[in-house]
């Protein structure tokens, strides 16, 4: 981990993603053993819980599939913050216009929109097994809805990956005139 910036909102910026990346990847593992757990001690115990909740047994890949899908996206998580951690070094160095932190933040935006689209199929699994949950006094809450934020911050990188092209445009047509 290179933190050696003399901005504190650099620093302050690189740790907070670096330490979110180790989140990320805390995460993953953690699912990839309840997994593991689920396929091969837990899976009687899930199966019973199943079939008292009333649901089909195919819930037990759903539950499955839903874990792998958090694995998924906690990955696309991690790749939109070490995307982020590119851009942060390249400001730091004081060469930020730069095509590939264009490429970043147009990786970023499509990171978003990638993330936005594979949570829709998990809110409608969260809808789907609702009433099985109630039944065996469990609860979870999804908000799958479609987030206008997150739009929304795809286009605002968009944007920003054409502004920053420009800009890289601009300092090499300026270099080449000098």
């Amino acid at each position: 981990m290179d933190i050696k910036s003399k901005d504190p909102l650099l620093t302050a910026a690189t740790v907070l993603v670096v330490l979110s990346q180790i989140v990320m990847i805390f995460g993953m593992v953690m699912l990839g053993i309840g997994i593991g757990a689920l396929l091969t001690v837990g899976r009687t115990g899930l199966l019973a819980e199943i079939a008292l909740s009333g649901a089909p047994p195919v819930a037990f890949w759903l539950v499955i599939l839903a874990m792998l899908t958090g694995i998924v996206l906690l990955g696309l998580a991690w790749r939109f913050l070490n995307e982020l951690r590119g851009i942060i070094k390249t400001v730091d160095a004081g060469d930020p216009f730069r095509h590939d932190n264009a490429d970043r933040l147009n990786r970023m935006g499509w990171i978003a929109i990638i993330g936005q689209v594979i949570v829709m199929p998990v809110a409608a699994l969260a809808l789907w097994s609702a009433p099985y949950l109630d039944k065996v006094e469990r609860e979870l809450h999804i908000d799958g809805a479609f987030d206008w934020t997150t739009i929304l911050l795809a286009l605002v990188l968009f944007i920003l990956a054409r502004v920053f092209r420009h800009g890289a445009a601009m300092r090499a047509d300026l270099e080449g005139t000098v």
